[in-house]
């Protein structure tokens, strides 16, 4: 009744070359590992296909449900094939998630096919087994269309962004694209013959050939993989998980290689490149060219031990053939915690870095600390930019009363901007003025900023009371800093009573001059509040030596207590406030963690589920009228 001439045989093939391509060292990227899954899919598919067939030859010695279950399983898997040859087309082309116009286009063709299939038995859309056996369902066609659907938007893909291959392999993607179109044009014409099968094989050796060949990652004597193959690892991984690179040169690699000969030092490469991929496993290995080896793996590895362990290697000498070699290392590293963003970047940067240190006489080279050099020359020189040309901006975040949420006070925070008009972050350039003094300078101008905002608007119509200023203890250095700040104030005409100046709980520390700092701004009306408790080292004896009116819980603090919770935080609100003490909880994200805070005793509550900072015109046109937030 069927034909399986073809079938039998391009079983066997696909099976030697699924077992073949396992116990090949191959590289650990998406595309190689959609061609095994295609791999173990054509081999059980072929198997399926024999088995429900014999078993709809010989229909009368089955039970009607097994016959069912073995032809859905066939249309099930034969679908699969369309949607995993998409996948490769995809991998091949190196798309990621973010090219992904919809998940409907991508998964839904598939996943609506299948489940037309699998509605088969109570519908008989697709087959149905009656009293003489299989029989073709009214919508027998839908596993053509998924096939076309695929295939078309393969084409499409491939033509899209042809840029990204070269003339081989956009021949190669096109080519086992249109085999696999004309198998089911064969297929519908010819569907007593078991031949589709034969060429779904053909398509497998075409990518095989052109995108899959293990050897071509492969460098000295198959033990470690090549730069192209780094190159397309880091494609794989760059933008899409954390990852770390641990790289070094052997010093001095070519006049080592003349003294030791070529084949000798050979003979040493492939040993280091050995012991690399037996100590380390679950790296990737790579040997670059040149002497330079590298391992790529996830940032949670122990990447400290790891070096430490390639370094004590390094002190015995490396046994080859006849002689012994002594080599030296130097390393490089590098990892998605720094701003090399691209494959590319993170290549170049690292292959030049290895250059540098095969030259160095010992240490290592870490690319990130080098990009955090340059991040923080660039802050640097935006900071000095932002002082000088007075362009240092204020945002703020309200505080709400945590029995009504409404607005009563605000957090003024400094922001300033790079050459490209982005914000950057406090965390950056706060540390970098208080190491080069311009903290004062930076304290001043917020302080101004916030009294110029206290005299242009309606402090009452906005809901606030009070705004919270920042003051560094490096500014409490200062012996003017009051009489600084009353001069601003009589400037604008602004209560000191208006402006709440924020210490951080590391500040507060025994320091006679920030002592006699603090209580002459108190005498001169200012109110102070206690900013990150629970942060630093201050116990509740120090806190009352201060003239605090507010605490403010650090927000890990808050977190911790959400995590894990327990009596401490709320008794340590309840002493706060059995001692004359405002409490504020900061980083308050959910309405269940304003309501729980407020239910331990905290009377102010500030944090992202009520506002993020907002710019000062922002500010007003969300609270001008002291709305809720």
């Amino acid at each position: 009744m069927w034909n399986y001439n073809f079938a039998i045989p391009g079983f066997m093939v696909v099976a030697v070359l699924f077992l073949y391509f396992i116990k090949t060292p191959r590289l650990n990227i998406r595309l190689n590992r959609s061609f095994l899954e295609l791999l173990a899919l054509e081999v059980l598919t072929v198997a399926v296909d024999y088995t429900a067939t014999r078993a709809d030859e010989h229909y009368e010695a089955f039970a009607p449900s097994w016959l069912f279950f073995l032809n859905a399983a066939y249309f099930a898997l034969y679908l699969a094939r369309a949607f995993w040859y998409f996948r490769i087309s995809w991998d091949v082309l190196h798309l990621k998630k973010e090219n992904t116009p919809n998940v409907l286009l991508y998964w839904g063709v598939f996943a609506l096919s299948e489940l037309i299939v699998i509605s088969s038995f109570f519908t008989g859309a697709v087959f149905r087994i009656g009293e003489t056996g299989y029989q073709r369902g009214p919508l027998y066609a839908v596993i053509y269309l998924c096939w076309i659907y695929y295939l078309v938007v393969s084409v499409a893909l491939l033509r899209i962004y042809s840029d990204r291959l070269n003339r081989y392999e956009l021949v190669g993607g096109m080519a086992y694209n249109a085999i696999l179109l004309v198998g089911n044009v064969v297929r519908y014409l010819m569907p007593k013959y078991l031949i589709m099968n034969t060429f779904c094989l053909l398509a497998i050796l075409v990518i095989y050939l052109t995108f899959a060949v293990p050897e071509r990652h492969l460098a000295n004597r198959r033990i470690a993989f090549n730069m192209r193959a780094f190159r397309e690892a880091l494609d794989d991984t760059v933008g899409e998980k954390p990852y770390r690179v641990l790289a070094f040169a052997l010093q001095d690699y070519i006049d080592t290689r003349e003294i030791y000969g070529g084949t000798q030092m050979d003979h040493g490469v492939d040993m280091v490149a050995r012991f690399l991929t037996q100590a380390f496993p679950e790296c990737q290995v790579f040997y670059l060219r040149s002497g330079y080896f590298a391992l790529l793996g996830a940032e949670t590895m122990p990447w400290e031990k790891m070096r430490d362990m390639i370094n004590e290697r390094f002190q015995s000498p490396w046994s080859a053939s006849d002689a012994e070699l002594y080599l030296a290392a130097a390393f490089v590293t590098v990892s998605s915690r720094g701003k090399l963003d691209t494959p590319d970047k993170v290549t170049n940067n690292l292959v030049s870095g290895l250059a540098r240190a095969a030259q160095a006489v010992d240490g290592l080279i870490d690319l990130d600390g080098e990009l955090e050099l340059d991040r923080q020359t660039e802050v640097k020189r935006s900071l000095e930019f932002a002082l000088e040309q007075g362009r240092v901006d204020v945002f703020l975040q309200p505080l709400v009363d945590s029995k009504t949420y409404r607005i009563t006070g605000a957090e003024v925070l400094a922001r300033i901007r790079d050459a490209e008009g982005n914000i950057i972050p406090p965390s950056l350039f706060i540390p970098i003025a208080e190491k080069n003094g311009k903290i004062n300078l930076m304290g001043e101008r917020v302080f101004e900023l916030t009294c110029r905002f206290i005299h242009d608007n309606d402090m009452e119509a906005l809901g606030l009371s009070w705004l919270n200023v920042n003051l560094s203890p490096i500014q409490c250095m200062r012996s003017d800093l009051s009489s600084r700040f009353l001069d601003i104030l009589n400037e604008y005409g602004v209560s000191p009573q208006s402006i709440r100046l924020e210490i951080t709980e590391q500040a507060v520390v025994d320091i006679p001059l920030l002592e006699r700092q603090i209580e002459t701004l108190r005498d001169n009306g200012f109110r102070f509040s206690l900013d990150d408790y629970g942060s630093g080292y201050s116990n509740l004896n120090r806190v009352k030596h201060y003239p605090f009116v507010n605490i403010k819980l650090d927000m890990e603090v808050v977190w911790d207590y959400f995590r894990d919770r327990d009596h401490l935080l709320p008794n340590i609100v309840h002493a706060f406030k059995e001692m004359g003490y405002t409490v504020t909880a900061e980083g308050i994200e959910s309405g269940e963690m304003a309501e729980v805070m407020a239910s331990i005793g905290c009377d102010y509550l500030q944090g992202f589920y009520f506002s993020k900072p907002l710019s000062t015109d922002a500010f007003i046109r969300k609270y001008a009228k002291g709305s809720v937030p």
